[in-house]
């Protein structure tokens, strides 16, 4: 009897060794990994998909590629995130949605981010550059086994370029439609989109001049969208009233070179967004009645 309890209960003896191999293995783990550091998760191959841009905002997602170092299955509850331009925090959100990242894989992770715009742009001044340094702090709320409830620490980084809202100007005034009892112009509107994101131009307003003898203001309120990058031309029709048109054409045929004229106006896009405010862009031209008539004949050359 004395003999078998100096021996021990073979099960027990069987337990405190798988024991003691758990902790020399997880004090291995711990050394290895950097005191457990290298298994905590990460974040990498960030993106910013930019959904729509106004004169106050660019709205998005960043797209970064989570990634669990651990060999257990993570479960994050929630997260919450602040974005930093150029070292300055522009803007703070939270995601609720819980998310499960199996052992060893990666998730891909969608962040609705919005910044002002003209805060962007001032930041860009001051380092005297196209693009910003965009950081992404997050802390996840998560659920480790054997731990319990923990907040994670992870940080991401992506060098986003500023992108430029659209810009309007005139390409060209085609006069060459005069007569004594009607007469019209058409406003050619270059348009430039300088990125891959659709706008649509819902109203244009204007004021043609000639000198005293003419006056006109309209307004064009058909919607244009605009959906590729690159520059299109978009015509305006401009009516003149019938009792001008005598000393308009006059002057046109026979002093054009000192008739002068003026074109003002404005164009309003869009907004993307049923919070967002739409943004008017100016245009103008101005000199001779001769300088329009070189530039539609040099046009119809080419």
């Amino acid at each position: 009897m004395a003999s078998s309890s100096g021996k021990g209960h073979p099960v027990r003896t069987g337990l405190l060794i798988l024991l003691a191999l758990l902790l020399v293995g997880g004090g291995v783990l711990y050394f290895t990994t950097n005191k457990g550091k290298d298994l905590l998760p990460t974040m990498g191959q960030a993106s910013l998909n930019i959904s729509n841009i106004t004169r106050e905002k660019i709205q998005g997602q960043m797209v970064v590629q989570m990634t669990n170092n651990a060999p257990v299955t993570l479960k994050i509850d929630s997260l919450r995130y602040e974005t930093f331009v150029d070292g300055a925090r522009l803007a703070q959100g939270r995601k609720d949605q819980p998310l499960v990242v199996k052992k060893n894989a990666n998730n891909r992770l969608q962040l609705p981010l919005t910044l002002n715009l003209a805060n962007l742009k001032r930041k860009a001044k001051t380092a005297q550059q196209d693009c910003v340094t965009v950081k992404m702090r997050t802390v996840l709320y998560a659920d480790l086994p054997a731990v319990g409830p923990k907040e994670i620490p992870v940080e991401v980084s992506k060098r986003v370029y500023i992108p430029k809202l659209p810009k309007i100007e005139v390409a060209d005034v085609d006069v060459t439609k005069l007569g004594l009892k009607k007469g019209e112009a058409t406003v050619k509107l270059r348009v430039i989109n300088y990125e891959s994101i659709p706008f649509t131009l819902k109203q244009v307003n204007y004021r043609f001049q000639v000198e005293d003898d003419l006056d006109v203001k309209g307004q064009e309120t058909k919607d244009v969208t605009f959906k590729k990058k690159g520059t299109e031309i978009m015509p305006i029709r401009v009516k003149f009233e019938p009792k001008a048109m005598p000393k308009v054409l006059f002057k046109s045929l026979f002093k054009a070179e000192k008739t002068d004229y003026k074109l003002t106006g404005t164009a309003t896009v869009a907004a993307g967004g049923a919070d967002a405010k739409d943004a008017t862009m100016n245009f103008n031209s101005s000199g001779t009645v001769k300088d329009l008539k070189e530039a539609v004949k040099a046009a119809k050359k080419e």
